[in-house]
């Protein structure tokens, strides 16, 4: 964990972003929180910021080391906060209390900005009303892809329903209903790992959070991704997924696309070296990305000499890229250096 960001202001204010906000205390020059509950609440959401607030007061004082000891409470009890590269670290340092006096005027302690993980019945509800007309998507990723690339036919789909996923779940539902004719896709493996011990693998053919579809039909599809968003965990097993799904059909492994959660990362890297060996090019439709961009998705495309796709870009020439090599996708430049990729300032 890098705390790469510093902001130094006056006196903190929560930003205002999409995500929501949960405060934990601590008083000035300590490193106990508070509020242990409020913490414990936030277990199985999905941590996408971390602000780590204090005071300069007394003025010009080392808090290196009291900094170093509410990093280790916060560890203590939100280590989720540490396993995920896409969690945005930032320090702020408040200069505002020697001006104004009244330190306990001035918040101390961790802001985690958070994605809320709905319950199956919110998910399933939001489903229902995209599918009948009663509700726009916020974020219409997978419906401006598959606009774009209509010559996509009988895609070996892999598609991710974990956490936040329904709306994008419904949009290939609502594709599929309105685009019969175009056979877009027919064999979908739906992933909800519902096993955590699935994930210590030494095998390919684990199976557990993993659901499959071959039909045309988006009622038949509806009810498998349901029976799917209804027995899961918060866990991404995307290319334990790949491998099942290129097993269950092979006569479509060389048309696989992959529809991935942005804000969580793949629990299955080390499957990537199968695919890379059986040339198994793997297209990523990326969903959720706003202000950064999981870089893991990036890895696995160049890899297995896919593509990556997100609502404004298609990413074709990825695996064509030599070392050195810079672009953007949306506002955000990247680099390509041997296999891995890095966001250049």
């Amino acid at each position: 964990m890098r705390l790469t960001d510093t902001l130094v202001v006056d006196k903190y204010q929560t930003p205002q972003n999409s995500f929501k906000v949960q405060k934990l205390y601590m008083s000035p020059g300590h490193s106990r929180i508070k509020n242990l509950s409020a913490a414990s609440k936030l277990q199985h959401h999905t941590i996408v910021g971390v602000d780590l607030v204090y005071s300069d007061y007394p003025e010009g004082r080392d808090f290196s080391e009291l900094n170093r000891q509410r990093i280790i409470e916060l560890f203590k009890v939100l280590p989720q906060a540490f396993n995920n590269k896409m969690v945005k670290w930032t320090v702020v340092k408040q200069t505002g209390v020697k001006k104004t006096g009244g330190i306990s005027n001035y918040f101390h302690g961790f802001a985690i900005h958070y994605r809320a993980l709905p319950s199956y019945q919110d998910e399933n509800q939001l489903l229902e009303d995209i599918l009948s007309g009663k509700k726009e998507p916020e974020d219409s990723t997978l419906l401006k892809v598959f606009n774009r690339n209509e010559e996509w036919k009988n895609m070996l789909v892999v598609c991710d329903v974990t956490g936040s996923m329904a709306p994008y779940t419904a949009q290939l539902l609502l594709w599929m209903k309105a685009n019969q004719t175009l056979r877009s896709m027919k064999n979908i493996v739906f992933f909800n790992d519902d096993d955590e011990k699935s994930n210590d693998q030494t095998k390919r053919k684990d199976t557990s959070g993993m659901w499959t579809i071959s039909s045309y039909s988006y009622k038949k599809v509806l009810a498998t991704a349901i029976k799917a968003m209804e027995n899961g965990d918060h866990i991404e097993n995307n290319l334990e997924a790949v491998c099942r799904a290129i097993e269950e059909y092979p006569e479509d492994k060389y048309k696989v696309l992959m529809i991935a959660d942005n804000w969580e990362d793949p629990c299955d890297m080390h499957l990537l070296k199968y695919l890379k060996e059986k040339k198994i090019p793997v297209r990523i439709i990326v969903c959720g990305v706003e202000d950064s961009f999981n870089t893991k998705y990036l890895e696995i495309a160049y890899a297995t000499g896919g593509t990556i796709h997100t609502m404004e870009d298609d990413l074709k020439n990825l695996a064509s890229m030599k070392d050195g090599t810079t672009f953007k996708i949306g506002k955000i430049k990247y680099k390509v250096a041997k296999g891995k990729f890095y966001q250049v300032k």
